[in-house]
């Protein structure tokens, strides 16, 4: 069995552990020092009353036996019979603590082995034979008549005590790990979406001030992040102006320059300018507003994309269940499916390219498979990070920004969306992107798909 690893659940053991354990300890010294000799004591109390109960009775004259007998029971809750009780007496088939006590105390007094007896008809009622004089007297108490009863007492406070630890343990844990959890929570709204949401700076001092360096470390990253987000924009928009100028110039030297010189600096320009698109739509993602977005159903999105491919020639494959009803916000989820066709169509050796969507009752999931080299496992993360390009089999010599992939995960990441690659059995790359269902939004239902 696996142990807990939730902060909350490992204090709480940990804590309910040591306060058991006290509590056994108390227990014992408690039922060893306390319980047992009160228990022996009121024992050897019984066994000395009935014992004279019996005594007396033989000493009484026969007229006066009927009143002692009477206040025997009735003072006492004791009964005095000198013949048996009415039906056949058992043996005690359990013997507890305080009966074992009793029958000890009686040995000793009597000077001889005592049983206690029990009539099947009375359960409740007890029997002790006691010899007095030339006679056997039977002396009956009840269930109730026994005073203490340790294993019962100690039953009630391993209860009690449990019941305290378990109440005391939970309010306590939950007091410290409230705080905990918020924070928690905080630093991954912080890392995934890049907005400080502050924290309540209450409770003990120790979490107050971890709650007050939270926020104060929340805002120096939105700040930076702020700072990231304009030098990115920045950068780019200075960038056109002289990608330009150089447009124009090309231009003006084909006609008295070297062909394949030309040819060669109008790529370079091209590319350049596909990494300033691609730096302002990663810019882009960092401020986008999830909240402002229109919201389309995903099948909807997913067929609207395909056929725009289609139109421009490209050997794309469409897998759609029947119906799907989830919504998403429309311009995330077109550019984290243009991006990864794009990277898919590119290096997917002119093979054609899948693009499948599955539906389930909370989720959804968009998958974008190719037939090419596919990324070696250990590149597989490392493909997400702006600018990072793979070498050979998708190497700078085939074009691409680097900023495919970090733009999908930075949209992803906003919508609370999960991107992974996995490379298949079968060849090429497999990109998926997991959409969960939001409160609001339609719920999908499962149909098996069919290809398009």
């Amino acid at each position: 069995m696996r142990a807990p690893n939730s902060l909350f659940a490992r204090t709480a053991l940990t804590l309910a552990a040591a306060l058991l354990l006290f509590i056994l300890f108390t227990g014992i010294v408690t039922f060893r020092y306390i319980l047992l000799p009160v228990g022996q004591q009121a024992a050897d109390d019984l066994a000395a009353l009935i014992v004279l109960s019996a005594q007396t009775w033989v000493e009484l004259p026969p007229p006066i036996r009927p009143e002692f007998v009477a206040e025997l029971e009735q003072e006492h809750r004791l009964r005095l019979r000198d013949t048996p009780p009415p039906g056949s007496l058992q043996p005690l088939a359990y013997h507890s603590p305080y009966m074992r006590f009793l029958e000890k105390a009686l040995d000793r007094r009597l000077g001889q082995p005592t049983h206690l007896h029990q009539v099947p008809e009375e359960e409740q009622w007890y029997w002790a034979p006691v010899p007095a004089g030339d006679r056997i007297l039977y002396l009956g108490f009840s269930h109730d008549r026994v005073g203490a009863r340790p294993p019962r007492a100690l039953l009630w406070i391993f209860a009690g005590a449990g019941t305290f630890i378990l109440i005391t343990t939970l309010l306590v844990v939950r007091r410290i790990n409230r705080p905990l959890t918020r924070l928690g929570q905080g630093v991954q709204r912080l890392g995934q979406s890049g907005l400080l949401e502050p924290l309540e700076e209450s409770g003990p001092t120790e979490l107050a001030l971890l709650a007050r360096k939270f926020n104060e470390l929340g805002s120096e990253v939105q700040r930076l992040l702020e700072n990231r987000t304009t030098l990115l924009g920045g950068i780019s928009h200075d960038l056109r102006t002289p990608l330009a100028r150089l447009g124009i110039a090309l231009e003006l030297l084909e006609e008295h320059s070297d062909p394949e010189l030309l040819a060669q600096m109008r790529r370079d320009l091209e590319e350049m300018n596909d990494i300033v698109t691609r730096t302002l739509e990663l810019a882009g993602a960092l401020q986008a507003d999830d909240g402002a977005m229109e919201r389309r159903p995903l099948q909807h999105l997913v067929e609207t994309v395909a056929e725009e491919y289609r139109r421009q020639g490209e050997a794309l494959v469409v897998e759609l269940p029947s119906s799907c009803s989830m919504e998403v916000p429309a311009l995330p989820m077109r550019r984290i499916l243009g991006n990864l066709l794009d990277n898919a169509l590119h290096y997917g050796n002119g093979k054609e390219v899948v693009l499948r969507l599955e539906c389930g009752k909370a989720k959804a999931r968009v998958c974008v498979i190719d037939r090419g080299p596919g990324i070696p496992e250990a590149e597989l993360e490392r493909v997400f990070q702006p600018f990072h390009r793979l070498e050979p089999s998708r190497s700078t010599a085939t074009g691409g920004s680097g900023l495919g992939l970090a733009i999908v995960r930075q949209l992803a990441a906003i919508q609370g969306w999960e991107v992974k690659l996995e490379n298949r059995h079968e060849g090429g790359l497999a990109a998926c992107v997991q959409v969960k269902s939001l409160q609001g939004q339609g719920h999908p239902h499962p149909q098996p798909a069919q290809r398009g």
